[in-house]
């Protein structure tokens, strides 16, 4: 597993696994309704695909500006995601209970 050329190789079908999981998840969108916003799915699967593009980059031997535009691209994307999915504040001042259950329950504590 050395090799540099079968390690690109992986990435490669890692990175096509996951535009066909985008295509597939936009089809099922359009047929049924349900599941995620396609601005939702990009910047999801944008992030990863970033990400793979860096390793994919460095396993190529491209310099270090092209895995820091991946890297910068794929924090861009991440911020994106996390905007979309960050549930809107509400303007009331006081917390009420489903507000601690939710903050309680919270995986960024």
């Amino acid at each position: 597993m050395n090799d540099p050329t079968t390690c690109r190789l992986i990435v490669d079908v890692v990175i096509a696994v996951t535009l066909v999981e985008l295509l597939v998840l936009a089809a099922w969108r359009a047929a049924t309704g349900q599941g995620a916003a396609a601005v939702d799915l990009v910047a999801n699967l944008a992030a990863g695909l970033c990400l793979l593009g860096a390793l994919r980059s460095v396993l190529a031997g491209a310099g270090w500006p092209a895995c820091a535009l991946w890297l910068a691209a794929a924090g861009v994307a991440h911020t994106l995601d996390l905007v979309r999915r960050w549930p809107a504040r509400s303007d009331q001042s006081s917390s009420t209970g489903e507000d601690v259950a939710r903050a309680a329950s919270s995986p960024f504590q």
